[in-house]
């Protein structure tokens, strides 16, 4: 569990670090060398070049969690001896007593008894040709499946065992496309999941390596070599099915961090969809902002009720009241009729209704009323005017040009 937290924490924050680094390094050297100035990085090229070069970083990843995977897997009991899965009985037999002699408790000590132990037993078990078609299928658990006798019945219990993890594999991809945004990503890991389970069911019912002949089943088709067992040949099928679980996690998790950055087109929503959110985000925004407002309109309604019903608080004495108590309390009489209309004008404009609508109206029509008065106020002042003595101008311009 620990292991698979570090993987998707690397996943999540390694690539984009790695991707800077690297994209930083890129622009400094192609400077240096070409005499290139880097891009922008608001311009498409900084885009393009960021997402080339993260696919180059989760390409290079993948790589480095594969061959991490395939070396954390435990060495089979073929490795163990140093022979193939396809070797005789005879071949079997002789690599134990090799291995005996240079493991035995009796040469090494107590160190190397448990391992000669689980070996020993391993080999006494896999002397029968149906344990030893179990074991290249599921693994060492099936030395410890004493109720199974046939190959029918280890088969059975190693496909209903190998089942729970599909089953609880496919229920996380639903409950991932049921509360994630649709997008294109879920098709593809929907395509990975069917590859995973074919690919698995076959390397389940595919004849044995081995070069035993049990029964008729195993002998019923010719064996076919894999691509996983050209890479790693002393491995075997259950050997193969935890590399490709690794395999499968590697690439859903790339899948979900390369998509978004190489294919940003593909992964816009619908825009009717994204419409509609953002219809409905607006309705609640203003939905709220009246209800805000309408809630400050109370409280300074009640605000102002308060000082207005508080009556002036009196000294006992007869004195008559200071001229700033005067001056103070014909402040707040105003100050408080004045609130009383603007809260009134807020409710008139705000609310809506006949009120509203007539309030509206009647501010429409003093305005035209204005506009209209200060259009016959500039006609009324200009035709009050006198226009001006044309003689009186002549004379004063004749005797301007003698002065000069």
């Amino acid at each position: 569990m620990s292991a698979a937290l570090f993987r998707i924490v690397g996943w999540s924050y390694l690539p984009d670090f790695a991707t800077k680094q690297a994209l930083r390094v890129i622009h400094h050297t192609s400077f240096s060398i070409f005499h290139w100035p880097p891009p922008d990085p608001r311009t498409p090229a900084y885009a393009l070049h960021y997402r080339l070069t993260f696919a180059a970083v989760v390409l290079c990843y993948l790589i480095y969690n594969f061959l991490d995977a395939s070396g954390s897997i435990a060495n089979n009991f073929y490795e163990l001896l140093g022979i193939y899965p396809n070797s005789t009985d005879a071949t079997l037999k002789m690599a134990f007593r090799g291995f005996a002699r240079k493991y035995h408790p009796d040469r090494v000590g107590p160190s190397g008894e448990a391992l000669f132990i689980e070996v020993r037993d391993a080999f006494e078990a896999l002397k029968d040709p149906v344990v030893r078609f179990a074991y290249d299928r599921f693994g060492p658990d099936v030395l410890k499946w004493k109720e199974c006798t046939t190959m029918r019945e280890y088969l059975r219990r190693g496909l209903l065992s190998s089942s729970l993890y599909h089953i609880m594999t496919g229920a996380g991809l639903i409950l991932f496309s049921a509360i994630g945004k649709p997008s294109p990503i879920a098709a593809w890991r929907y395509l990975l999941f069917i590859c995973l389970f074919a690919s698995e069911l076959y390397l389940l019912l595919a004849p044995s390596p081995s070069a035993l002949s049990p029964s008729p089943f195993i002998d019923a088709a010719p064996s076919h070599a894999t691509i996983l067992d050209v890479l790693f040949p002393k491995r075997v099928v259950y050997q193969h099915v935890l590399l490709l679980h690794q395999i499968f996690f590697f690439l859903s998790v790339a899948l979900s961090r390369v998509a978004p950055v190489l294919f940003p087109s593909l992964m816009r929503g619908d825009p009717a969809v994204d419409q509609q959110i953002v219809r409905a985000l607006a309705e609640r925004l203003g939905a709220l902002a009246k209800t805000t407002e309408r809630e400050l309109s109370i409280m300074l309604d009640m605000e102002l009720r308060a000082i207005h019903e508080t009556p002036m608080v009196t000294s006992q004495t007869s004195m008559p009241p200071r001229p700033r108590e005067v001056l103070k309390s014909d402040i707040m009489r105003a100050l408080t009729m004045e609130m009383e209309d603007v809260v009134v004008e807020n409710k008139l404009k705000t609310e809506v209704g006949p009120v509203k609508t007539a309030w509206d109206a009647a501010v429409d029509k003093e305005r035209r009323k204005r506009v209209q008065g200060w259009r016959l106020q500039g006609i009324a002042d200009k035709l009050a005017s006198p226009p001006p003595d044309t003689c009186q101008m002549k004379l004063h311009n004749r005797a301007r040009s003698l002065s000069l």
